[in-house]
């Protein structure tokens, strides 16, 4: 009896077991298939293009100077066509590359711009047509400043040097003579329309003792040296309008925006995703208390910290995002369309002050060319029309223009990009960078095989020693020829401080790899001993 009770409550065990397992699988299978379909969505949405124009006048490329400043002449070869696609202006982030005089003149980089070159590259810009847009760094991203021995005592936190401290009144005396310097040497050469303060990712925050006994909250600490910077700016340059990044700003409180008065600046909402992730009610707020938005993408510089050219497909779905965004923008309880002061295409050469360099401006003109037919396709205004996904958008409307632009002898695919048929001023750089990742990925590949067979077992047979020690020198060569091959197109663009520096974060680490593995197997082969010593006596 006892017996057939437990056979049967086991049979009911079983049972549950296999009910449970069938409804766990089928619970998997249909989150795998939402999860599947929400990011085949994300990537492949319905795209519509209303008939609105897109009004934004101001179309502004972000040259970020950090570590790596173009030469010059290759700028002033790029801007006719720049002109032609619609660019007005400029936002020149300077950081170290500014030529600091006086009591700041070791601000400045040992490869900072020439004041002389300087002056003659803005006069030509400015003659063009173009606004230029000084940015230097007032609060967050000071690592430029703050590294130095001289200003260290300023940050927020001695452990970093990213933020500044807003209460000592040394900090506010450099950040006065840093703007001053600034904006005397624009204004002796143009009229300064606009002025941008940086101000975004200030991660350190009212943390140090002076901070503290101010009883402050952060965001009204944060608020406070805002407008000191722009009551600043304003003062000693009335005409100039202050633009900030506004992310700071986006997080802030609904009762912490009671405290917003009287702040003269302009904020621009920066947002680099692919499918754009945007707060409207920070833009409804930004509404209420500025006379003007603008909005900010990026063209490079969004697509990893060791990136080594753009995401192509991301860069135009975060532009074309913004774009469908914009277009028929209205705030609630308005009939309006609102119209956006301005879109800056920015395009970052670092993530922050001591980070490797990532995307190359040469190597990024077919992201920056497509975004910019792209924004030119929006403020044109259209016929209505709706695509099935990205690329049906850009072979129906944009395919043939990029073509031509770049001079390609195909058509582009946007899903699978190869400029290797086209002819543009960076062409050999992107072939030759392109080629560089697939090498340095081969030869960590190789030598990771290599040395995992490199055992007792292995280790006897002279042939294979042979074989890769002769690899080992082949790829030795092939380094340095590639080496050699970066230095020459990269001097085109770069000087020779930037151009060692990048080089060698390309390729330093698989040269290294490389000694050491041709070492080890030399001392492999000259004390590797006969089978049968190393298998024993049976």
């Amino acid at each position: 009896m006892m017996f057939q009770i437990f056979k049967k409550c086991r049979r009911i065990k079983i049972n549950f077991f296999m009910i449970s397992l069938i409804l766990f699988s089928m619970y998997l299978f249909v989150s795998y298939s939402l999860v599947q379909k929400l990011m085949s969505k994300s990537t492949n949405h319905k795209i519509q293009v209303h008939n609105t124009a897109v009004t934004l006048p101001n179309v502004v490329i972000h040259l970020d100077l950090k570590g790596s400043p173009p030469k010059l002449g290759y700028l002033k070869r790029l801007l006719p066509q720049l002109h032609e696609l619609g660019v007005t202006g400029f936002l020149i982030e300077y950081e170290d590359m500014f030529p600091y005089e006086g009591p700041l003149a070791n601000l400045k980089a040992r490869n900072a711009y020439r004041k002389s070159e300087l002056q003659d590259f803005l006069k030509m810009v400015v003659n063009l047509g173009f606004d230029i847009i000084p940015l230097i760094q007032t609060f967050g991203h000071m690592e430029h400043v703050l590294k130095l021995k001289q200003f260290e005592h300023l940050r927020e936190v001695p452990l970093h040097s990213n933020v500044i401290c807003p209460s000592k009144s040394e900090s506010q005396i450099l950040i006065k003579n840093m703007l001053k310097q600034v904006i005397q040497f624009h204004r002796n050469i143009f009229q300064l329309n606009y002025f941008h303060i940086g101000a975004d990712e200030v991660y350190h925050i009212n943390k140090c003792k002076q901070c503290l006994q101010r009883n402050q909250t952060n965001a009204t600490l944060f608020l406070n040296h805002v407008k000191f910077t722009t009551d600043f700016i304003k003062k000693i340059s009335p005409q100039t309008t202050v633009l900030m990044w506004e992310d700071m700003l986006r997080t802030m409180s609904m009762p912490e925006w009671g405290i917003v008065k009287n702040l003269r600046v302009e904020p621009v909402y920066w947002n680099y995703q692919p499918r754009l992730k945007v707060s409207h009610v920070a833009l409804n707020m930004y509404h209420k208390k500025f006379d003007n938005i603008w909005i900010a993408s990026a063209f490079k510089g969004a697509d990893g910290m060791n990136a080594t050219v753009p995401n192509i497909k991301k860069r135009f779905s975060n532009h074309l995002s913004w774009m469908e965004l914009i277009q028929n923008y209205k705030f609630g309880g308005e009939q309006d369309i609102y119209s956006f002061k301005g879109i800056i295409l920015t395009g970052w050469s670092r993530y922050f002050h001591n980070a490797p360099p990532c995307e190359l401006l040469p190597v990024s003109i077919p992201s920056l060319f497509l975004n910019l037919l792209l924004i030119q396709h929006f403020k044109r205004g259209n016929d209505w029309v709706e695509c099935d996904n990205l690329s049906d958008f850009f072979n129906k409307n944009l395919n043939d223009d990029f073509t031509a632009l770049l001079r390609c002898t195909d058509p582009i695919e946007i899903d699978y990009f190869d400029v290797n048929q086209c002819y543009f001023d960076g062409i050999d750089l992107y072939k030759t960078l392109n080629h560089c990742d697939r090498f340095v990925s081969y030869i960590s590949k190789t030598v990771k095989d290599i040395l995992q067979k490199s055992t007792a077992f292995y280790n006897n047979d002279i042939d294979t020693d042979d074989q890769h020690i002769k690899w080992s020198k082949k790829t030795l060569n092939d380094l340095v020829a590639l080496e050699d091959k970066m230095v020459k197109q990269l001097s085109r663009y770069y000087n020779k401080h930037f151009v060692a520096e990048y080089v060698n974060h390309k390729l330093m680490s698989s040269q290294q790899m490389m000694y050491m593995l041709l070492e080890n197997e030399n001392y492999m082969k000259s004390t590797a001993k006969p089978p049968w010593v190393i298998r024993g006596k049976r």
